[in-house]
């Protein structure tokens, strides 16, 4: 089965998920929908760095992932050795959420960073 069967005309795969090298540290970046039809990109990807120690996924602009595509994710942290870890840089509310009904956020190698929270706007000076 081609996995962009399901997929409505003019939607290829590479347009709904990107995933590129950081650039400041040993990882990748995620953009875009982790799902049935785009999942089968990501285990490659994820295999060429878990044997290279530790390393971090940028979330941030990860729009949708369903339970097969965090179940890929977390199964890369669990299957690192030697107490290398994997960090999910910047993960949505709805990954956070996901990993805590499902009690992967306690699974050994795995490291969740929330991204840097916004500082309230000061109040300027009043007139």
């Amino acid at each position: 089965m081609n996995v962009t069967d399901d997929l409505p005309p003019g939607r290829p795969t590479d347009q709904l998920l990107r995933i590129t090298p950081l650039v400041e540290l040993a990882g990748l970046r995620i953009d875009g929908e982790l799902d049935r039809a785009t999942l089968p990109t990501l285990p490659p990807a994820l295999a060429s760095m878990s044997g290279r120690g530790s390393f971090s996924l940028d979330l941030s602009g990860l729009v949708f992932c369903d339970v097969g595509g965090l179940r890929t994710l977390v199964g890369a942290a669990a299957g690192l050795r030697g107490g290398h870890v994997l960090t999910m840089r910047s993960p949505s509310p709805q990954v956070r959420r996901l990993l805590t009904l499902t009690g992967w956020h306690k699974t050994a190698g795995l490291r969740l960073q929330a991204p840097p929270r916004a500082l309230p706007e000061r109040p300027g000076p009043r007139p």
